[in-house]
């Protein structure tokens, strides 16, 4: 079991997501060509270092977490431009990537040859200087959980030079992404947090802390799969269900990137009156005709 902590800088909420490693072969695509796994994919993420104001022990950027046995740090590469160096020890080269829920599609550009890049889905490519690319990517149909990059020969073991990191979702046609709605580890939760007071649940549909007049509580629910801007909230919906199987769809007022981490988005719904007192309800959310997972929040 691979543990991840995500941390919402702008909520000021600590949340640990617990992710499964598959135990079967999801036989993803390898790719060698970045055009054509941006093909391959949608809603990708890059993440090319430029930006790191760390030069050393690099542990996290935009909520994804780099474990390295050796440390790592930010290198300039021979155009100046800036590169995630990870350190060896003894004869090890290695780093751990954990990746955000839901990513079915990672690549990187790898500049130390010989390299070991391989999926928490069983597959691996050596990258060696008879490769004609830097370049290496995996798309499945089955989330991918982590990117390894890693070496143990020859002697010494050099250091891994790693650039443009993206992530993001396998695509399926022209069908758009699937959301995934963000749950907590200790009982599956909703992430769902008051959207003034960013406390999460039990909710009521009314507080004395409110930006309306109307006095009713409004939610934010956090996404991953799908990128939100506040021109698609006519292209989302919401809705609880109750155990008799009740559905009442809860009114979308803003959509759009979460704050600090660019791969989350957010959703906030007003509570309405005739949720008072329901209790447990399962929550889904609905973007562009794709229905998310769903999860439970309560409402007192």
């Amino acid at each position: 079991m691979l543990s991840s902590v995500l941390k919402l800088v702008g909520s000021g909420t600590l949340l640990v997501l617990v992710c499964c490693v598959s135990t079967t072969r999801a036989d993803a695509a390898v790719f060698r060509d970045r055009a054509a796994f941006n093909a391959a994919s949608q809603n990708l993420h890059t993440i090319d270092f430029e930006s790191v104001q760390t030069v050393d022990s690099i542990q996290e950027i935009d909520g994804l977490f780099f474990q390295s046995i050796g440390g790592s740090g930010i290198t300039s590469g021979q155009n100046g431009n800036k590169l995630l160096s990870v350190n060896s020890v003894g004869e090890i080269t290695r780093m751990t990537i954990l990746l955000p829920p839901g990513t079915t599609a990672v690549g990187c550009d790898q500049f130390t040859t010989p390299m070991i890049v391989s999926i928490s889905t069983g597959e691996s490519v050596t990258m060696d200087q008879s490769n004609p690319s830097t370049f290496v990517g995996f798309v499945s149909d089955q989330p991918i959980q982590t990117l390894v990059i890693m070496l143990d020969f020859p002697e010494p073991t050099p250091a891994a030079l790693v650039d443009n990191l993206s992530f993001g979702q396998r695509r399926a046609g022209n069908e758009p992404p699937v959301p995934l709605l963000l749950v907590t580890t200790d009982a599956g939760r909703a992430v769902a947090l008051n959207s003034v007071t960013t406390e999460n649940e039990p909710f009521h549909v009314l507080s004395s802390h409110n930006f309306a007049t109307d006095g009713h509580t409004r939610i934010t629910l956090l996404l991953v799969g799908v990128a939100l801007t506040p021109a698609d909230q006519g292209l989302v919906t919401v809705q609880v269900e109750d155990a008799q199987q009740h559905v009442t769809a809860l009114p979308v007022e803003a959509t759009g990137p979460a704050k600090n981490i660019s791969w989350v988005s957010q959703v906030t719904v007003r509570i309405p009156d005739t949720l008072a007192g329901a209790g447990n309800l399962n929550v889904s959310v609905t973007v562009r005709g794709k229905v998310s997972n769903k999860a439970p929040l309560r409402i007192e």
